[in-house]
This record gives structure tokens, sequence and C-alpha cells, in this order.
């Protein structure tokens, strides 16, 4: 029999707060799992673009009023150290589709 990842305490949710048991190795992966499958992290983004994540980041700036949330784009840009960057999958699929002589470019920008 497999072992499950989580096993829920017993204690009735508070505050929008529950425990839970959680295997040690897959603690990281709840934690970084986005709730909604269509929100993707950073690493997601860089396969996508095919760049790393410094070289994406020069790019998402260059676009930003175009990309950026708040302006209804597809990218939730990082509001400092602990604030991940994330990524509408199909937007950002069909952004980086549109502007692939952009990302495709190897140097810096």
């Amino acid at each position: 029999m497999q072992e499950p990842a989580v096993i829920p305490f017993g204690m009735p949710e508070k505050d929008g707060y529950i425990l839970i048991w959680a295997r040690k190795d897959k603690v990281n992966d709840l934690v970084n799992e986005p709730i909604d499958k269509d929100i993707k992290l950073m690493p997601w983004a860089c396969k996508v673009a095919g760049c790393s994540a410094p070289t994406l980041k020069k790019k998402l700036f260059r676009y930003r009023d175009v990309l950026d949330m708040d302006n209804g784009g597809c990218v939730r840009y990082s509001t400092g150290s602990g604030s991940p960057w994330k990524f509408s999958a199909p937007e950002f699929r069909d952004f980086v589709s549109k502007h692939k002589k952009e990302f495709m470019k190897s140097e810096e920008l």
C-alpha cells in the first residue's frame, strides 16, 4: 500500500488554516505547487521561453506594460525577495509564440 503524501491532522479549519501531517520529502512540492493548475512559476516559464531565469526576467521587464497582471496581462511580477513570479499558463504560451523571434534570441537584452 502506498503512503499518502498528506494526512489531515484531525482538527477543524480555523481562520483559513489547517494542520496536516506531510512526508518530509513532499513538503517543498506542497508549498511550491500553485493551487490553480493554470498558474505556473518561473522554472516552468523558463522552459516555455527557452532561456535562463535572469535572461527571461530582462525580457519580461521589457514587456511589463503588456504582461503585468495589474494591467490585464498574464504575469504577476515579483515584489521582492520571497515573492514568486507567477504566470497564467495558456496566456503566457500564446505571448511567447507571438513574440518567438524576441524569445529565441540567445543574447541578453
